[in-house]
């Protein structure tokens, strides 16, 4: 379950990453919440949500709760592929 935990936090930052270059390419970001965080700034907004979304991550290893973890990373290897294709576009 350690193994699901590290690809998580690595999902996260592949997704800030690829985030903030579709933002500086002149993309937007489509998630609400994360949209509505970056009221902070667009760096700023996007770091938190990221740790937000580790602090749930991790919440999710603590109360082995591997199927979720498991699930999430599906999730955000789409988003991140998803970003890859954006940044492709704009590029």
């Amino acid at each position: 379950m350690l193994k699901a935990l590290w690809i998580f936090v690595s999902l996260q930052v592949a997704d800030l990453g690829t985030t903030a270059a579709v933002l500086r390419l002149g993309g937007v970001e489509e998630n609400p919440l994360v949209r509505h965080l970056m009221a902070f700034g667009p760096l700023e907004g996007l770091i938190l949500a990221k740790l937000v979304t580790v602090a749930i991550g991790v919440g999710c290893f603590l109360a082995t709760k591997p199927r979720a973890l498991r699930l999430a990373n599906f999730v955000f290897a789409a988003i991140v592929a998803w970003n890859l294709s954006i940044i492709a576009r704009l590029a």
